[in-house]
């Protein structure tokens, strides 16, 4: 038996993985093109009459292990649900006070947000009457001196204000 030798060896090796990319790049294209009619079509090899677009396919092997993990817990889940049915009236009256209350707590919920938001909302409409009025802000010093704030500042600081209106004042 003759032996190989290692230049010999890996250009096997390349040719072999060249054959294997190919293979590969084939499974994972497929080709698009209009034919005559203008109906779109696909197939894995293209056309020879006309001029296709390869498309190239993204793909992921499936994990049987998770796969086979979620149809256990939906069949559980489905399990479960069936016995639920079969407790009767009761259960379905429980279920329904359940919902009512998060239903109202929710609602809480979204009234005190909407409160707060008002209050906020109408912190900033003061802000922004509040420095649009003013030809002079200042803010505390070091040592509790006014420390008056330059053209520029104030325009900032109103600009700020203003969008401290949009962001507050406005429906979400």
């Amino acid at each position: 038996m003759k032996r190989l030798s290692a230049a010999s060896g890996l250009l096997v090796f390349v040719v072999a993985g060249a054959f294997g990319a190919a293979a590969l790049a084939q499974e994972a294209s497929v080709y698009k093109w209009v034919d005559p009619q203008g109906v779109p079509s696909y197939s894995d090899q293209p056309p020879p009459e006309s001029a296709a677009k390869e498309i190239p396919i993204y793909y992921r092997k499936t994990d049987r292990g998770a796969l086979q993990a979620r149809v256990k817990a939906k069949s559980e889940l489905d399990a479960a649900a069936d016995v639920r049915k079969g407790q009767g009236a009761n259960a379905n009256a429980a279920d329904v006070r359940e919902g009512a209350d998060a239903k109202a707590a929710a609602e809480a919920d979204r009234q005190k947000v909407l409160a707060e938001r008002e209050a906020t909302c109408q912190q900033a409409k003061d802000r922004v009457a509040k420095y649009s009025i003013a030809h002079k802000l200042y803010k505390p010093g070091a040592d509790g001196e006014r420390v008056y704030l330059t053209s520029e500042e104030l325009d900032v600081e109103r600009a700020d204000a203003n969008k401290a209106v949009d962001q507050w004042c406005t429906e979400k």
